[in-house]
């Protein structure tokens, strides 16, 4: 039996063969068509066309907004190829000889226009191939059926091998047939990782040998010892018997039992669940837990690769709503950072750039005006179907709040003119999550309701852990404690709540050190929920206290560490 070391992303303990995932091998199908369905088929492919051109203006509107007009024509050759008449008129021409589906034609005909560049000696002419396949997977991505999306096919449930993986990959992979994930590279606070933890599918990070894997023609994935088993005996199969079997039992469920809201010694607690999709909140029971303390709405826009519409926004927030049945809902407006635009947008040629890295949170939205207020306007519409919250995400002064509100009382003019109900009880927060900040939180604290902490982002400003690179979990450095400290003692000052948004709240020996600087109220995924709840029924408020000013007196992140995983062992197990 072989044994590798990883790093565990999500939990989970899994068996089964394995898929080398390559998302450069993009397949088709063809299938015959007749005469006629030919012209429905053009409308489509037009469709496809305008859709893709409107994405594309939309970017090139962002680039030449916060860049240039030299980055904005990077845009401009995509979007002469898109409405090529050439490109085209080869389309139709393919369809009408070899009667088949307006997609396999599309795609025939950019494959061969690729393979041409590519036969070129002009470097130019070799890398505009770059050009021509964002422009085919842009098209197809809106000529295919979601369940048919630019992805390798998978056949029976596998565990995923690659060397990395995209949020997008994970939506558009079918759920049932991923049974866990291993790749190269990514990080514990990486958007994959985060929606793996929110699919509750089994990821391990950080693995060389991905090679060696795929020719494996089974494996287990023990995700949460973060290890995999190669050629392994039947006894050790056996052993793991149980393990996956009761993981597969409880993976579609959040939490069997109700969430806890108090500490051992009865001193309250409020643990939120984390969540970015419709359907996952679907998969919630309001009646055992305690609401949602972070809502990512910018994975609606993942998840469709453009900026959805205020009436489709504000449908999404109301079916969130409405399930959580008067739980509260933090709904944090889009967090569009360098990585996450990128994303969404899908754009291949900026991969390399470093052209958005200081651009992103609410600075980017207040730079959108009309992005923000269609948001603003949907879930000021949607706030009369429960208990709504809107929090800011990276912010960097007291002014964008201020715009934001003055913003938010101009759309609730707009709104009771044209007679539309909105609540006008919407707590309104920021999200900490810079280190420029930290000497902002007497005045911001102000004109907010509250502080949330967004440990993953905070630890990237502070210490330079980014959210790509493969080992990000550095909860235990000492400026993470110190400014968390801090930011508690602002708010206890302004009398606003504080909470923990991001990893650190899920790790058991760092939930002690955040109950000791004085968190009360904590937002963690769905995978980490039943775990948390179980380890803050354990704790002791006041024993805990007594570690702050150790906490905050040690240099050492190692010290730190051992400091609380001895008390972990002393007091909790």
């Amino acid at each position: 039996m072989k044994k590798i070391k990883g790093v565990k992303i999500s939990p989970g303990v899994v068996s089964g063969p394995v898929f080398y995932f390559e998302r450069v091998k993009i397949s088709v199908p063809g299938h015959f068509i007749g005469d006629e369905d030919f012209d429905s088929e053009i409308e489509r492919f037009n469709t496809a066309v305008q859709k893709s051109k409107d994405e594309l203006t939309q970017v090139r509107d962002l680039v030449l907004d916060h860049l240039d007009e030299e980055h904005a024509r990077i845009i401009d050759v995509q979007l002469l190829a898109i409405q090529d008449e050439d490109m085209i008129k080869a389309v139709r021409e393919l369809m009408l000889r070899e009667k088949k589906n307006v997609t396999w034609a599309y795609f025939e005909v950019m494959d061969n226009y690729e393979k041409l560049l590519l036969k070129t000696y002009s470097k130019f002419f070799k890398e505009r191939t770059s050009d021509l396949k964002d422009i085919k997977k842009r098209v197809i991505h809106h000529l295919s059926p979601k369940k048919d999306i630019l992805q390798p096919e998978i056949l029976e449930p596998s565990i995923i091998i690659a060397e990395k993986v995209s949020p997008s990959d994970l939506i558009h992979i079918d759920h049932k047939l991923m049974l866990g994930i291993i790749t190269r590279y990514g990080g514990v606070d990486s958007h994959a990782g985060i929606l793996a933890r929110a699919f509750r599918v089994p990821y391990i990070s950080n693995i060389e040998v991905i090679d060696e894997l795929a020719s494996c023609k089974e494996i287990i994935l023990d995700a949460d010892n973060g290890t995999i088993l190669l050629d392994f005996t039947d006894d050790i199969k056996a052993s793991y018997k149980s393990r996956i079997r009761d993981f597969r039992r409880h993976r579609g469920k959040i939490i069997s039992g109700k969430v806890a809201n108090s500490t051992k010694d009865g001193t309250p607690y409020h643990i939120y669940i984390n969540a970015g999709f419709v359907d996952e909140v679907k998969a919630m029971d309001p009646a055992l837990i305690q609401g949602i303390g972070l809502f990512r709405t910018e994975f609606l826009c993942i998840e469709r690769n453009s900026i959805p519409g205020e009436d489709e926004q504000f449908k999404a927030y109301r079916n969130v709503l409405k399930k959580m049945k008067g739980l509260p809902v933090v709904f944090r407006v889009f967090d569009f950072g360098r990585d996450k635009l990128l994303a969404m947008l899908d754009i291949e040629l900026l991969q390399e750039d470093h052209l958005f890295d200081e651009w992103g949170g609410i600075g980017f939205l207040l730079d959108n005006p009309a992005i923000l207020k269609a948001q603003l306007r949907a879930l000021l519409r949607a706030s009369v179907y429960g208990n709504t919250q809107i929090m800011l995400p990276l912010v960097m002064f007291d002014e964008e709040v201020i715009l934001t509100k003055n913003m938010l009382e101009a759309i609730k003019m707009e709104l009771r003119k044209a007679g539309i109900p909105f609540s006008d009880n919407i707590k309104l927060g920021a999200m900490i999550e810079t280190s420029s900040v930290l000497d902002e939180l007497d005045e911001l604290a102000k004109h907010v309701d509250f502080f949330s902490i967004g440990t993953n982002d905070l630890a990237l400003y502070l210490i330079g852990s980014g959210r790509a690179l493969d080992l990000t979990k550095n909860y235990y450095h000492p400026k993470i404690f110190q400014a968390i400290d801090k930011i508690v003692k602002a708010g206890k000052k302004a009398g606003i709540p504080v909470d923990v948004c991001g990893e650190m709240a899920s790790d058991p020996y760092a939930l002690i050190g955040l109950t000791a600087l004085g968190i009360r109220s904590i937002s963690v995924s769905s995978s980490a929920l039943t775990a948390v709840s179980d380890e803050v029924s354990k704790l002791d408020v006041k024993k805990c206290s007594e570690l702050a000013d150790t906490i905050l007196s040690t240099d050492n992140a190692l010290a730190i560490y051992s400091i609380l995983k001895k008390f972990h062992q002393d007091n909790l197990e």
